[in-house]
């Protein structure tokens, strides 16, 4: 039994997303604490990609429930992070390079700054 590639999707996004969640509200608070004259414009921004993030971060949640998935953090090396998962039973493993992830990361910000969903280009979640 294999996962197919709409699980293996969501699996991906299930651990990108929430690094992203990470360095949004981590930036959310050093704006906060920032010398910046006019830092609403920032933060409107910041919290929009949120908005947005959390909308489909449970949209994944949901789809991963229904596909009965569940993701596991294991390590961080510093040079990789390391996840398994178990998809309907079967169990696999992930390997994923530091700066891959972050770079992943910032395609995702990006998305979000723009208005759009970085999973609008998988298509999996806006049928």
């Amino acid at each position: 039994m294999h996962i197919d590639e709409e699980e293996h999707i969501m699996i991906h996004y299930s651990i990108l997303l929430p690094l992203v969640k990470r360095v949004l509200e981590q930036d959310i608070q050093r704006f906060e604490k920032s010398s910046f004259k006019v830092k609403d414009p920032y933060l409107h921004m910041i919290q929009h990609a949120l908005e947005r993030l959390h909308k489909d971060m449970h949209l994944i949640k949901q789809f991963m429930r229904k596909h009965r998935i569940r993701v596991n953090f294991e390590e961080n090396d510093g040079m990789f992070s390391r996840y398994s998962y178990v998809c309907r039973g079967y169990e696999g493993k992930s390997s994923y390079l530091n700066a891959n992830l972050k770079r992943q990361t910032r395609h995702c910000m990006d998305a979000y700054f723009s208005r759009r969903s970085p999973l609008e280009a998988d298509s999996i979640l806006h049928r």
